[in-house]
């Protein structure tokens, strides 16, 4: 995944994106998101972006991202876009330092948070890059992937990319590459990830598939 254009590139969208929002849609809920609006979904992100400058590296638990958001708790939109603005320059040379899969999780982190916030206001889907993200996660699913599991071809209908999760193909999943990216990164419910494109019976492997917890409910974005 090349890291830094993808976290430019969202991140770009994202603050012309904040630079038109109403104090009313900064406090939006974000459904994927559930304990934040919008404001401090930004929040998150700058706190990210000036964690990592600091050596603080992904991956980050609730602690860790409840600091983030409480830490700017006292800012608004515009402080928080300014901030987030600022550390990025040294962000991207730490993209450009280190080659560790930890170090990329920051632009897998953006891009999926500018889809929430997009979910959140009504907007559309932003598709740019998923299948660069579908690739990353499910290249760690597949070294995870035991033996016990039924193999998976995962097949994304819009790129033509392929993945095998386990040994043979017991199973084949299909979808775009943003709804493969959005269900293993924990944007699908369970019932959603069921409900896709399946040869075979997906019930043995469904609740493997998502990285990050599954939002109980569903998620149009």
């Amino acid at each position: 995944m090349d890291s830094a254009s993808v976290y430019t590139r969202c991140q770009d969208r994202l603050l012309d994106l904040a630079a038109g929002l109403t104090p009313e849609q900064a406090a939006t809920p974000v459904p994927a998101l559930p304990a934040w609006n919008v404001l401090q979904a930004y929040a998150h992100m700058a706190g990210v972006c000036a964690d990592v400058v600091r050596g603080l590296v992904p991956p980050s638990d609730d602690t860790v991202t409840a600091r983030q958001v409480a830490e700017r708790a006292d800012a608004d939109l515009d402080a928080v876009c300014a901030e987030w603005r600022r550390e990025t320059p040294a962000l991207l040379e730490v993209f450009a330092r280190e080659t560790r899969a930890r170090y990329r999780l920051p632009a897998l982190d953006v891009w999926h948070h500018e889809n929430d916030v997009r979910g959140a206001l009504g907007l559309g889907a932003q598709t740019q890059d998923a299948d660069q993200l579908a690739h990353f996660v499910l290249g760690g699913l597949a070294r995870g992937w035991t033996p016990d599991l039924p193999g998976v071809r995962v097949l994304a209908t819009d790129t033509g990319q392929e993945w095998r999760l386990g040994e043979g193909a017991d199973l084949e999943w299909r979808g775009s590459a943003f709804e493969i990216a959005r269900a293993v990164t924990g944007r699908r419910s369970a019932r959603q990830i069921a409900a896709m494109d399946w040869s075979g019976d997906p019930g043995a492997v469904a609740h493997r598939l998502p990285t990050l917890p599954a939002p109980e409910a569903d998620l149009a974005v």
